[in-house]
């Protein structure tokens, strides 16, 4: 019995753990290009960032973990969709809050929503 419950747990995170994988060439491609983004924007001016050379500020948040944090700003759940809309129109979230609006488009965004996956 206590066997068959760990193999259920094993299979439950191996589930868990491949929903997230970055092994996938074009997630990757799509993480690294976010990084490029993040450091062309000048986000590290703002947020301490991890793998971000220079992005070590604390005008906003560190980013460290934003990858396995439950909610965005600390209204939005944490997902691929809520955090590209905070990216983008971080007004529209939190009126006045510090984040600017930022002016890129949804495929660049979503690549940067690539890479703060990655940071967990």
């Amino acid at each position: 019995m206590r066997a068959a419950r760990s193999s259920l747990g094993a299979c439950a995170l191996a589930l868990l753990c491949s929903a997230c994988d970055l092994t996938h060439p074009e997630r990757a491609s799509e993480a690294r290009q976010g990084a490029t983004l993040i450091s062309a924007l000048g986000c590290g001016s703002c947020h301490t960032i991890p793998g971000i050379d220079g992005a070590s500020a604390n005008v906003g948040p560190s980013l460290e973990g934003i990858g396995s944090r439950i909610y965005v700003a600390g209204v939005l759940r944490n997902t691929p969709e809520n955090l590209q809309r905070w990216i983008q129109h971080p007004q529209e979230v939190v009126p006045n809050n510090a984040m600017p609006d930022l002016p890129i488009d949804d495929a660049s965004a979503r690549k940067i929503v690539a890479y703060l996956e990655t940071l967990r």
